[in-house]
C-alpha cells in the first residue's frame, strides 16, 4: 500500500493544481519534514506563490530554521514531487504556533476508535506516524459522512 505522502503529488494533479490544495499539501509535507518535535515550535501559515510562510515561536528559532531553509525546500519538493516551494519565510508568530498546539490537543481528545477494516488497510503503512495520521483522517472522514 502506498503511503499518504506518496499520494500527495497525485492529489495535487487530480485537484487541477488548485492553490488551496497545493497549500494544504505543503502543510502536510512541512509537518513530516519538520518532525513532531520541531512542529511544536513552528507551524505553516501560508503558501504564497512559491513561498512557504512558517510561523515560529521566537527570533532564536527563526534564525536557526533560516540556516536550514535550503534543506527544507529540497525535502518539501521531494515529498511533493514537484517544485512547489522555492523559498521559506520564517516569521515570529508565537500565537499561531500555540493555536496549532491547541488544535492538535483537541483532535487528540476527540479521536474515535478506527474501524477494524481501516486498521487492516493501514497495516501496510510502515511509517508509524503516517499510519496513525491515515487512521485519524480516515476515521474522521467516515464519521463526518455518517453525521
Amino acid at each position: 500500500m502506498e503511503s499518504l505522502l506518496q499520494l500527495l503529488p497525485e492529489m495535487i494533479r487530480l485537484a487541477g493544481d488548485q492553490d488551496e490544495v497545493r497549500e494544504q499539501a505543503c502543510f502536510v509535507a512541512w509537518k513530516v519534514t519538520a518532525g513532531s518535535q520541531l512542529s511544536q515550535t513552528c507551524r505553516p501559515f501560508r503558501l504564497y506563490r512559491k513561498t512557504l510562510v512558517i510561523a515560529v515561536l521566537d527570533e532564536t528559532w527563526k534564525k536557526q530554521l533560516e540556516s536550514m531553509s535550503r534543506v527544507y525546500v529540497f525535502k518539501l519538493n521531494a515529498l511533493l514531487g514537484q517544485t512547489t516551494v522555492t523559498f521559506i519565510e520564517f516569521r515570529v508568530d508565537a500565537d499561531h504556533v500555540r493555536a496549532g498546539r491547541t488544535q492538535e490537543a483537541e483532535r487528540e481528545v476527540t479521536t474515535v476508535e478506527p474501524q477494524p477494516d481501516l486498521r487492516v488497510a493501514a497495516a501496510g503503512i510502515k511509517d508509524e506516524s503516517l499510519r496513525e495520521l491515515f487512521l485519524r483522517v480516515a476515521t474522521r472522514s467516515i464519521k463526518s459522512r455518517e453525521e
